[in-house]
């Protein structure tokens, strides 16, 4: 009768002690200590791991749970930049979107055009039985006041019409104010915070802290997550 030949090889020598292909993760770390190689991409995870999988001692297999959390580690890995791409994306369109239109941020600054009219906003942290909006020129001298009258708490829209207090109709450019509440509960303190309307010109996309809007009048560009409102 003939014998089969064995399939196995024949004698197995196991790897000395040390020589065990490290896992992935002990390669990160170890890069993260060293300062070389921090970041490692989809390509470097592959490879790192389809050398493991080829290295392995057969005598002593990597423990099948850390091969199964750095499968998961790589999914979530890969899954969190999916959306990080798709969320910049909608960003980008969401920002393009508001060229042309005004938006509220901070400040208080009140730009005049030609059409002889200066948007404004403000929020109000309580409700109020009189408001009083003061405007004034660039060099600070107080051009016009606007009596509002009584308004409930939250986000507050006024304009004003570009004359001083003659009805002299007064030159177009940027004014600042201020807003003066007087709470309409006794006792008790209402503040108002303000906001600069004006309109985006354009964006620019690709930032570090994503889109910005470059804004008219002369103010400084700000991101996409400091509008507070878009009339």
């Amino acid at each position: 009768m003939t014998v089969a030949a064995s399939m196995m090889p024949a004698s197995v020598v196991s790897l000395p002690p040390g020589t065990q292909l490290a896992s992935a993760s002990t390669a990160a770390a170890t890069s993260a200590a060293t300062g070389v190689g921090t970041t490692l991409t989809e390509s470097d995870f592959l490879t790192l791991l389809t050398t493991q999988l080829e290295n392995q001692d057969p005598l002593n297999p990597q423990n099948p749970s850390d091969l199964a959390a750095e499968l998961a580690q790589f999914s979530t890995a890969s899954g969190v930049q999916s959306l990080n791409t798709q969320f910049n994306a909608n960003s980008g369109m969401q920002a393009a979107s508001l060229v042309g239109q005004n938006v509220a941020v901070s400040g208080n600054t009140m730009i005049l055009g030609s059409n002889h009219t200066a948007p404004g906003a403000f929020s109000l942290s309580g409700a109020a039985k009189d408001v009083t909006v003061t405007i004034a020129n660039s060099s600070g001298s107080v051009v016009a006041q606007l009596d509002l009258g009584p308004l409930a708490a939250g986000n507050q829209t006024f304009a004003w019409n570009g004359q001083n207090g003659s009805g002299t109709a007064l030159p177009a450019g940027n004014y600042t104010y201020t807003v003066t509440p007087v709470s309409a509960t006794a006792g008790t303190s209402v503040t108002a915070t303000p906001y600069a309307v004006v309109p985006v010109t354009s964006v620019v996309l690709g930032g570090q802290n994503g889109p910005m809007l470059n804004l008219g009048g002369g103010l400084a560009p700000v991101a996409l997550t400091a509008v507070q409102e878009v009339f």
